[in-house]
């Protein structure tokens, strides 16, 4: 994120002095030098529209994050995370969360009018960035409301098994310890 940050700082930066020294020289040369400049600048751009991020502190009640305790075993613990219609946009690629915003212990009252969406295992992801931000792909689970008797617009919990959040996290360290055994060897 650093070397995206000084790129664009370093590209725009070389869009005002080219702009400058074609004003102060009143030359076409450096004029056309920086119209080019822009296209640098394009490639350090951040993709903001590609994710949705869950902020529950800042969303007003439009959304929470809850654990629920399963009675069977703590494989049957889940996250659920409750919006209201039309908080989540559909049309991004994916939906972070962070673990930290999770609340306990809350009380949900049953709801006959619930839509509720199971995440699969495959469905998530770790941010690259972003401690224990995790990612939620919007694009699978659209694809698999084609086969339900409600669309996307009227969803209002996404379901998850804190077991599957668990194994997530766990697997790059996994893939660490396994690759350093095998150099030792």
């Amino acid at each position: 994120m650093k070397s995206n940050k000084f790129g664009l700082l370093i590209s725009v930066l070389l869009f005002l002095t080219f702009i400058v020294l074609s004003v102060v020289f009143q030359s076409t040369i450096y004029l056309y030098i920086a119209s080019v400049c822009p296209l640098l600048i394009v490639p350090f751009l951040p993709d903001i529209r590609s994710n949705q991020f869950i902020k529950p502190n800042q969303a007003k009640g439009a959304v929470r994050l809850i654990t629920m305790e399963g009675k069977e075993s703590a494989d049957s613990n889940l996250l659920v995370i409750l919006f209201e219609p039309g908080y989540v946009k559909w049309d991004r690629a994916k939906l972070f969360f962070n673990l930290d915003d999770v609340m306990k212990d809350v009380y949900v009252k049953p709801d006959p009018y619930a839509a509720s969406m199971t995440v699969l295992k495959y469905d998530l992801s770790v941010h690259a960035r972003k401690k224990n931000w995790i990612g939620i792909s919007l694009t699978q689970l659209e694809q698999r409301t084609g086969q339900l008797s409600y669309t996307t617009n009227e969803i209002n919990r996404l379901v998850i098994r804190i077991a599957d959040l668990h194994e997530l996290l766990r697997l790059p360290q996994a893939k660490h310890a396994s690759a350093s055994r095998g150099i030792g060897a």
